[in-house]
């Protein structure tokens, strides 16, 4: 998860009104603009996925602890983020976290299946990567990974997306 520092803005009421209302016209609001490039920025370096744009809630939000929104994110090569944004207190701090996919594939999960299947079917305890972390599909995408057996023979895997709920098939080539 990362935190941001995001800056303020007041929102300037005319002299007379503010002195009318006391200190209610001064409400703090989150800089929302401020999230989408820190999302954008996060997002790279911590699961190497480069987005296309990040889209938050227009409206101004109060800053206020705990107070809770959802950004979405487009994935350069297709998929999207669903983004958490958490305020964690009231100067305008934020965490964020991403809460749901879609289109998208965790290449640890599926590595970790080759290596488990290699293991099962043949016996071989190999090595697997499918260069990335994340890969955006859809059913009926096809891509490949590279297995290594413990003597360094190179295994080439044949991967292809059997469903939009993430699942796949793989075999070797």
């Amino acid at each position: 998860m990362r935190s941001v520092v995001i800056p303020v803005s007041r929102r300037s009421q005319p002299v007379i009104f503010a002195a009318l209302v006391g200190l209610a016209g001064c409400t703090q609001h989150l800089n929302v603009d401020a999230v989408g490039p820190s999302i954008i920025q996060g997002v790279a370096d911590q699961v190497g996925l480069k987005l296309a744009r990040v889209t938050c809630p227009s409206d101004p939000r109060p800053i206020k602890a705990n107070d809770t929104f959802d950004c979405t994110a487009d994935v350069e090569g297709g998929g999207a983020l669903t983004i958490a944004v958490t305020q964690t207190d009231d100067t305008g701090n934020i965490t964020w976290k991403v809460a749901r996919t879609d289109g998208l594939l965790d290449l640890a999960k599926v590595e970790a299946s080759i290596v488990t299947g290699l293991k099962t079917q043949a016996q071989v305890d190999a090595t697997v990567t499918c260069g990335g972390k994340w890969k955006a599909a859809t059913a009926g995408a096809a891509f490949d990974c590279e297995a290594t057996a413990p003597d360094g023979t190179p295994i080439p895997i044949g991967v292809t997306v059997t469903d939009d709920e993430g699942n796949v098939s793989w075999e070797t080539k």
